[in-house]
């Protein structure tokens, strides 16, 4: 079986973006679907070339250029700031806590702009691509086409492609569209996206979710049209294998890491809040180990006022680390005393609460690989509270809890939870869910032709 796989985000880019797409690329052979990606190429995106060693010889990718108004407007600024002199600003970690935030302006131009394009900022990406793609599409002999969003854009392109070639489209939500809550967009836009996103699923031959909550969610507005499977994110095993070891630093001191960006709703005041109370009530006392925070990755400048008042009172509590490659990423989870995973949305809308509540970060399914107990800030009724009593260990506390927080970190400076019986972490190995989603794929081929469409 032949399928092409249309995903914007995919190595060199870096970041957990492109993790699913990757895995899916690098396995599915291994189940006898012969994979090709058309993706996107962007210097300007975050870059981690040492993902580019783990793609088969066998898989041909197809990169199509593509900058953002936004980043060309961007570049011309800075170059033009460059050749009057302008200083560039520090970028040393050290001096990001002091950024001052961007100006309230700046993200109502960004909300502005961001509404007037289609179907999302990668749109001109797809508009370039559509020829690649449809030349592949005649020379290659595709039995399918499945695309991964965000951005949408990739689903508009894929969707597109299919038709045009006869051939199923497999659309695989990595997050939601018009009901994510970090959608921004002002509430008309939001609604031409919900019909769009509706009017695009009728023509999915089979939809692919990364939740269970979201597969239930999509069942019902499928209403039996097509299947759609739950295939989760996951971890890579070979990942691990070959991950470096970072020793523990020596000062014996208790390190909660948190590993990646808070994007969308998600927020690390309630965990500061709450490391606020335990040092200030004295929690690392005589004969306990300090409590550090450890965040590694590109926390979002957004944050860094914040931590910089949180440095200020209290100067060597909070670590920051900026982005470093997947395998030192794992190798921090490793060493790490506990994990952090903020999954809540804070005390907004109820239906807000309700989206983020069936959430499943990337992150969760490579935190309970790793064996360290987790502490998890979200809805104690969520998808991701459910997975980690089921899978893991650790603690869960409402994120609109403080006192609650820092009662949990009391505790993890005391105690180690067990792991629950019957956990089965082995169920989310990469190379397995690429083995579902070959049969799924298969499966949508099928129903297709016996709908007459083959």
């Amino acid at each position: 079986m032949r399928l092409l796989l249309v995903s914007h985000h995919f190595p060199p880019m870096g970041g957990a973006g492109v993790q699913r797409a990757l895995k899916f690329a690098r396995y599915l052979g291994d189940f006898g679907v012969a994979v090709t990606v058309l993706a996107g190429d962007d210097p300007g995106y975050l870059q981690d070339a040492s993902l580019l060693s783990e793609l088969p010889p066998t898989v041909p990718v197809h990169r199509v250029p593509h900058r953002t108004l936004l980043q060309r407007a961007m570049a011309w600024r800075r170059g033009a700031a460059a050749s009057q002199g302008a200083a560039p600003a520090p970028a040393s970690e050290a001096s990001k806590p002091t950024v001052p935030a961007p100006p309230r302006w700046r993200d109502a131009v960004l909300t502005a702009w961001s509404a007037l394009q289609w179907p999302d900022e990668r749109g001109g990406w797809a508009r370039s691509a559509l020829p690649v793609g449809r030349a592949l599409m005649r020379d290659g002999g595709f039995d399918a086409v499945m695309s991964t969003a965000p951005p949408v854009a990739a689903h508009a392109l894929a969707r597109r492609l299919a038709r045009e070639a006869g051939v199923p489209w497999v659309a695989d939500w990595r997050d939601l569209w018009a009901d994510n809550p970090g959608n921004a967009a002002p509430a008309w836009r939001r609604a031409i996206d919900r019909r769009t996103e509706a009017h695009w699923l009728r023509d999915a031959a089979g939809v692919v979710v990364v939740t269970p909550s979201w597969q239930r969610r999509y069942a019902a507005a499928l209403d039996g049209r097509c299947p759609v499977a739950w295939i989760p994110n996951g971890y890579d095993e070979a990942d691990f294998a070959d991950a470096p070891t970072r020793t523990p630093a020596a000062d014996g001191a208790f390190r909660l890491v948190h590993v990646g960006s808070f994007y969308g709703p998600r927020d690390p005041a309630p965990v500061l809040d709450a490391l606020d109370r335990c040092l200030a009530a004295g929690a690392a006392g005589p004969g306990r180990r300090a409590l550090r925070l450890r965040l590694v990755g590109a926390v979002g400048r957004r944050f860094d006022a914040a931590l910089g008042a949180f440095a200020s009172r209290h100067p060597g509590a909070v670590e920051r680390v900026p982005y470093v490659p997947h395998a030192q990423a794992l190798a921090e989870m490793r060493a790490a005393d506990a994990l952090l995973l903020v999954v809540g949305a804070g005390a907004g809308r109820q239906d807000v609460r309700d989206v983020v509540a069936g959430t499943l970060p990337g992150k969760l399914f490579e935190y309970l690989r790793s064996g360290q107990p987790v502490l998890l800030l979200g809805d104690p009724g969520g998808d991701a509270a459910a997975l980690l009593r089921a899978h893991g260990r650790g603690w869960v506390a409402d994120e609109t809890d403080p006192a609650a927080i820092a009662q949990m970190l009391e505790r993890m400076l005391v105690e180690s939870p067990p792991l629950p019986a019957g956990a089965q972490v082995a169920r989310f190995e990469r190379r397995a869910l690429a083995g579902e989603l070959a049969a799924f794929v298969r499966d949508v081929r099928q129903r297709f032709d016996a709908r007459g469409h083959g």
